[in-house]
């Protein structure tokens, strides 16, 4: 194998331009103006013509790959080396001072086994001819051009002589040159994407031309890591994802994760369910694993568990990713495996490769976000509400206290039934607010289009013997909420070192991160027609809980000022949290080969995390001033001020600290003998966490002086409020925690393979903790799996042409999964201090010395397959998970002092299917491949053994204590019978239509209970296209999930008839209610009644009728690309610009409400659309 050791592609002579010209123009003249190619002709020969080279040089005994790097920087030529020749060279000794390149090269090749030859502006080793140390000028020069199937040439595509260590490469228009290529040789000529071809030499054979190859990623040589090792994918059983750093780099967000959605088979963004649906993790992995213990999968960075933040990772950092997903995958993972595992490799550089120079860059606009998404009640709506709730009395015990807040409109109505306003004039003030829309002030002067800015450098390169990567990053997010931003630093730095004639190998990578976040105070406004600003755009009082009346005389007696301007608030950016997250991460490995196929290795890895969280709420922001204004106490006697509260700001803040070691011993194996091929390791690994936690509140604090007067604050007395009555201690926000958790594990993995098509692996791996089990016995758990896999195509049998690739995969093991708030000894929890003084806590969990790990059992059967010369390809998974002696709620005998203990007392079952296809659709001038997923997810709860509670409990919170035989996010629903000539809803109870609400909701018939479907959804995948023409790439990705359902909100007669202050948001169809008998026959939104009726409310907000279809096709993604022809002369050499576009809406969606489904209420996810560059220098 010949190997450049800087660039193989020659500059040509004037000659082979001419030559290169001549049957270029053929293909182009009737597309492209040939005044620019000549004008290259031209340059290049008078380049050539008046160059004259010297060289000023001073080696001794210096390495000759040393000796040839430095005449390159010199003189601008480049060299093409033999292997062989550079196998036997000998150290160089010589010293020139301005001398002409060809005396200097003479000198440097005097004493080499091997000679060379000039041709343009390369230099090319040759052997030494028999008969004289000069150059031999009899070679047999092989001449040709590389072009597609349009004609257009194929930069860097591969010559190589059979059986020869002769290669080089074509230039920028395709050419190449081979200057010792044997007479009658064959010449094989590949290019990524492209058929090879074998021709015979000749001095010159004129235009290749390549046709595309329907070859796919199943197809290519992929490696996927588990962190353990890597396994090519052909040999393995399990069932692995893979994402290549072209598919990472498609998208644009700063976070790692987020660029694999839709990208990856069986995988899930659950986008708002984790505050929809609590306990549910942001992103699922066949389905959920547990029912309390932590849902997330494993995160793998560099071999070892990333216990931070996924946004300190710098997505521009990422080589590749794998995805580890069935038992023979990631059961390397033991117990923390059973929801997946993600493993991310970070870059590193490459062995005898030039320092390459990368800049990324990109700016992100996102729309402002739509708060006119939420449905509410108009204001005018919402002023007829609170005339009649006026009118009915319901606000006289607020209108008698004199201090609770009264909304604008209940001061009209007020001032116009005491006659302190006429008619007409509250008429008019009255038609005044119903002008106002809240969300238009919010939109204004709150929210505003978020804009993100990342950039990074790099570095990378090697010799023969290293390889490094060195990066910078540097990310400003500022936030759709102003006051709102994040500015994340990064700074990566790998080393690869080989020794002792490379059987030592030694790796070592410092990561730091530092994120600082902002989040300033959102503001939340009492009624949709309440204002922030004036006319003139000058902040206003906008109350929320004491009327102003009240404030004038409090300030009148000495208090501080108690209005509340949130505008202005905003404008100080007052009480806004603060976070520094500072992430440090040391990876250091070495590896040593004992004999052939054998090696040691031994790795370490430390992670340092430090969190800082404060929140400075000033003395003039309205926080510190209520906090102080309602413990003031005032001297009957003398009627002066005393403030348990001390004036000053107030300070809240949190410290965390993370730090994390592991550290691992490994064997491993790989040797073949004849069609025998076996690859195994075995090792031992500890790792050790420790998280610390502190918390305090810092009251009368100097931001100058940083001094504080806790001193002055006395937590244990019950002081009278200022107003309302009623009594409390100053709160004490002082806590300290620690956990640590302790782990040792020893694992094997064998992999065994016959004649390249049968296919055999093994693993099994004991977990023990400090955190399970008294016994020693009891402190760990063993997990194991099995695969086999067989190519049949590979079969000599086997002659189905258009099935090239069929391999079958089959594998069954138990992963496990932990859940670190649980221990085997009774564990509890400082509560505080009692009226008495005296701390109290209280019992989190009883002693359960039986406490043991998660277990899931697994099965995966698996096809691979291509078809159509490979224009077709893609794999199908059948998959089985069976959760066992997983954490959950259990009954216990009162005598012991509680009722229920957390223990392994449940079971589910999850089930599924993985498809993924690849096809080539067009592969001429213009290329168009299409990537399908699809994906099918279906789940439940086998074993449950606590009480659900009443049906009221099942529906609205089944995640609590879930139902058998039903997926853990369920959707019940109560039977809706509808409306009655009243306007009431009306619901079954044994059978029958009833009124009787209570009995309804409390009943625990599961019977009476609708279960529409589940809450994630069962159906879901992509389909990806990426088209390409020339320099132009253009890709777009459309997501759809199915086969889930979620619950609107609709009109909530408690919740609107409040005797406090109606609520607006998240309240509906109030326009639709039953007002008149008759209406029953058009609607099921019912009559509102005062006082409302808390169960009547909840058989209508709970019932079937508010159910939806989730279903939903979106476009998640446009990217249009553009990449300079590569240049590997100038100062750029590749460069990519991009627009790319994502977030951008359905394509449709079954509901007819134009509700997002992941986001019933809120603000949706908003549009961002990017502009970004990339460059390699």
């Amino acid at each position: 194998m010949n190997t450049s050791i800087i660039k193989s592609a020659e500059e040509t002579t004037l000659k082979d331009f001419c030559k290169s010209y001549h049957f270029a123009q053929k293909k182009i003249k009737k597309r492209i103006n040939p005044l620019p190619y000549l004008l290259i002709i031209l340059f290049s020969a008078i380049s050539q013509l008046i160059s004259a080279q010297e060289v000023t040089l001073k080696f001794n005994r210096t390495p000759f790959k040393t000796a040839i790097n430095e005449i390159e920087k010199q003189t601008g030529y480049s060299f093409s080396v033999n292997d062989r020749h550079l196998a036997n060279s000998v150290p160089v000794t010589a010293t020139a001072k301005n001398k002409p390149l060809k005396e200097v090269l003479n000198v440097i090749f005097q004493k080499q086994p091997f000679d060379y030859r000039i041709n343009g502006k390369l230099i090319i080793t040759i052997d030494k001819s028999k008969n004289n140390s000069q150059p031999s000028e009899k070679q047999n020069p092989v001449r040709g051009r590389v072009v597609d199937e349009t004609g257009s040439p194929l930069a860097g595509a591969s010559i190589k002589v059979k059986d020869q260590d002769i290669q080089t490469s074509t230039n920028e228009t395709g050419i190449f040159l081979i200057n010792n290529a044997p007479e009658r040789a064959t010449l094989i000529i590949g290019y990524m994407g492209f058929e090879s071809r074998e021709v015979e030499s000749n001095t010159d054979i004129g235009t290749i031309v390549l046709s595309r190859t329907f070859a796919t990623l199943d197809v290519v040589d992929v490696t996927v890591s588990t962190g353990y090792q890597n396994i090519p994918k052909e040999r393995a059983t399990g069932s692995f994802a893979f994402v290549d750093q072209k598919t990472i780099e498609r998208s644009v967000t700063p976070n790692i994760l987020d660029r694999l959605e839709g990208v990856v088979s069986g995988m899930i963004f659950n986008k708002n369910r984790p505050t929809d649906l609590p306990k549910n993790s942001p992103i699922t992995v066949r389905g959920r694993s547990t029912l309390f213990a932590n849902a997330e999968p494993l995160i793998i960075v560099d071999n070892f568990p990333y216990e931070g933040d996924l946004t300190n990772i710098n997505p521009n950092d990422i080589e590749t990713i794998s995805v580890l997903k069935d038992a023979a995958a990631a059961s390397a993972w033991g117990s923390r495996s059973g929801n997946g595992v993600i493993v991310i490799t970070t870059k590193k550089g490459a062995l005898d490769s030039k320092p390459t120079v990368s800049l990324t860059s990109n700016l992100t606009v996102s729309s402002k976000p739509d708060l006119y998404y939420s449905p509410q009640i108009s204001t005018e709506q919402y002023l007829e509400v609170e005339q009649f709730l006026f009118n009915k009395g319901a606000f006289d015990t607020r209108i008698n206290n004199g201090y609770d807040y009264l909304t604008p409109a209940v001061d009209i109505f007020l001032g116009r039934r005491n006659g302190t306003i006429s008619v007409a004039d509250s008429l008019a003030r009255i038609n005044q607010l119903k002008t106002y829309d809240s969300r238009d002030q919010l939109s204004k002067y709150l929210y505003r289009k978020a804009f993100n800015q990342q950039y990074q450098a790099s570095i990378a390169g090697g010799g023969s013997t290293n390889k490094y990567y060195f990066s910078t990053g540097f990310d400003q997010n500022k936030g759709s909420k102003v006051n709102d931003q994040i500015d994340r630093f990064t700074l990566n730095m790998s080393n690869t070192w080989l020794l002792l004639n490379k059987r030592l190998e030694l790796f070592s990578n410092i990561t730091y991160t530092s994120n600082n976040n902002t989040v300033g105070r959102s503001v939340i406004l009492p009624t949709p027609y309440s204002q922030i600003a004036d006319e003139n755009g000058n902040p206003i009082n906008s109350h929320y809980k004491l009327r102003e009346s009240f404030i004038t005389d409090m300030t009148g007696k000495g208090f501080l000022d108690w209005s509340n301007k949130p505008l202005e608030e905003i404008q100080n950016n007052y009480g806004a949290r603060k976070m520094k997250l500072s992430d440090y991460r040391i990876n250091a490995s070495a590896s040593y080969k004992i004999i052939e196929g054998l090696k040691l290795s031994g790795l370490y890895g430390f992670q340092n995390g430090i969190y800082n969280e404060n929140t400075l709420n000033q003395q003039e922001s309205y926080y510190t001033r209520d906090l102080i204004n309602t413990y003031s106490q005032v001297d009957p006697s003398t009627k002066q001020l005393s403030y348990p509260v001390p004036m000053g700001a107030i300070l809240d803040y949190v410290n965390s600290r993370l730090k994390s070691h592991n550290g691992r011993v490994q064997l491993n194996f790989d040797q073949k003998w004849g069609n025998h091929l076996v690859n195994a390791i075995a090792g031992t690994e500890i790792r050790s966490t420790k998280s610390e936690r502190t918390s305090d509140r810092f009251y009368g604090f100097d931001e100058n002086t940083k001094v504080n007067l806790n001193n002055q604050v006395n937590y244990n007395v019950d002081y009278a409020y200022s107003f309302g009555g009623g009594a409390d201690r100053v709160p004490n926000f002082s806590m300290i925690g620690e956990t640590t958790n302790n782990f040792v594990s020893y694992y094997t993995n064998i992999g065994y393979t016959y004649s390249d098509r049968y296919l055999a692996s093994f693993s099994a791996r004991k977990d023990e903790s400090n955190i399970f089990g008294v016994s020693t016995n009891q402190k760990g758990v063993p997990l194991w799996s099995a695969g086999l896999g067989w190519v049949i195509s590979k079969e000599d049998f086997y002659n189905i042409p258009e099935l090239p690739l069929l391999k079958i995969r089959a594998t069954y093991g138990y992963t496990g999964n932990v859940n670190n708030s649980l221990s085997a000894l009774l564990t509890s929890r400082f509560i505080g201090n009692n009226k008495y003084a005296v701390p109290y806590g209280g019992i989190i969990n009883p002693p359960n010395p039986s406490l043991r790990w998660e277990k899931i059992k697994n099965i995966n059967l698996g096809l691979d397959f291509s078809l159509i010369k490979n224009r077709i390809s893609g794999s199908f998974d059948y998959w089985a998970k069976e959760g066992l002696d997983l954490i959950g709620n259990s009954p216990i005998a009162p005598q012991t002092g509680i009722t229920q203990y957390t223990g392994n007392t449940a079971n589910t079952m999850t089930k599924g299917i993985d498809l993924q296809l690849n096809s080539i659709n067009l592969n001429g001038a213009v290329s168009w491949y299409t990537t399908l997923l699809y994906n099918y997810t279906t789940s439940k709860v086998t074993k449950y053994m606590t009480f659900n509670g009443s049906n009221y409990d099942v529906i609205t919170a089944n995640y609590n204590n879930p139902l058998e035989g039903y997926p853990y996010y369920s959707i019940f629903s109560f039977n809706y019978a509808g409306l009655d000539n009243q306007g009431d809803p009306q619901g079954y109870l044994n059978g029958e239509v009833s009124k009787n609400y209570s009995l309804i909701s409390n009943s625990t018939n599961r019977d009476e209970l609708i279960y529409n479907g589940s809450a994630v959804p069962t159906h879901f995948g992509s389909l990806r296209n990426t088209i390409s023409y020339k320099q132009f790439d253009l890709s777009f990705m459309i997501n759809f999930k199915l086969g889930y359902y979620f619950r609107r909100y609709s009109l909530n007669n408690g919740a609107i008839y409040s005797s406090s202050i109606p609520t607006y948001q998240n309240n509906t169809d109030y326009d639709l209610r039953w007002q008149s008998q008759g209406d029953e026959l058009k609607t099921s939104v019912p009559n509102l009644i005062y006082p409302s009726n808390f169960f009547r409310d909840g058989i209508y907000l709970n019932s079937t009728n508010l159910v939806e279809k989730a279903d939903n096709i979106r476009l998640q993604d446009i990217r249009l690309g553009y990449n300079l022809p590569p240049n590997t002369t100038g100062l750029i050499k590749r460069l990519n610009i991009y627009a790319y576009a994502n977030n951008l809406g359905f394509i449709w969606r079954a509901n007819k409400h134009k509700l997002d489904p992941d986001y019933p209420a809120g603000i949706p996810l908003v549009k961002n659309f990017s502009l970004g560059l990339k460059a390699d220098f």
